[in-house]
């Protein structure tokens, strides 16, 4: 038993979840895969399954309801036994780097095939770096031209997405948020998503920073 792989798989949409657990349960060997919608699932799941001396391989999703895949990647930088592939549909400069400086050892597009993401897992057993060709030459681009350093931007953001910083500076949660505006935690989720994009931070804390740039708390 110490020897035998972990696997968690968190993803907000229920049948790419699915999939993936499965293609993965198979690729590594694992009978019963851990599947998460949201980093508060997550997070439980690893206080209670998870057994610090035996592997974990985790594929973790950018775009959660409640927040960054790249903070559940940060925390598990910690566990010398756990290695995070990123799962995605981010494909963009900021967020790319974020995910790999926070810790994540391989970054995949879900635009891909399955059967392709399926491959790239496979690859892992071989002792490849699972990274879909677009983030690869992306990479690439950057070591052959580091980017400039770019004065800050005020970046635009919606009236409610507003009211969402607010909120977060405010130290409120998703529910609280959602009762304060009265609309759904799948709504204030989306919000977040949208925010977390366009300011290109990846955290509640770095987030609340924002929020108190701009005066809003």
């Amino acid at each position: 038993m110490a020897n035998q792989r972990q696997l968690l798989i968190v993803e907000d949409i229920a049948a790419l979840r699915q999939a993936l657990a499965e293609r993965a349960a198979a690729v590594f060997g694992v009978s019963e895969p851990g599947q998460a919608e949201s980093l508060a699932v997550a997070r439980a799941w690893l206080k209670t399954h998870r057994r610090i001396e035996q592997p974990l391989i985790a594929l973790i999703d950018l775009g959660l309801p409640d927040g960054s895949g790249s903070e559940l990647i940060a925390e598990l930088a910690a566990d010398s036994n756990a290695s995070c592939i990123v799962t995605t549909i981010f494909e963009d400069d900021g967020t790319v780097m974020q995910a790999l400086g926070a810790g994540a050892e391989g970054y995949l597009l879900k635009g891909e095939d399955i059967a392709v993401i399926e491959e790239r897992l496979r690859g892992l057993e071989r002792g490849e770096v699972a990274v879909s060709p677009k983030i690869a030459r992306l990479l690439l681009a950057r070591l052959r031209c580091p980017p400039r350093l770019q004065p800050e931007i005020d970046v635009a953001l919606t009236p409610r997405e507003t009211d969402v910083l607010r909120a977060i500076g405010r130290g409120l949660t998703i529910g609280e948020t959602a009762h304060a505006l009265d609309v759904g935690a799948h709504t204030v989720g989306t919000h977040v998503k949208n925010i977390y994009r366009k300011l290109n931070i990846a955290s509640r804390a770095e987030a609340a920073i924002e929020a108190s740039k701009r005066g809003l708390v």
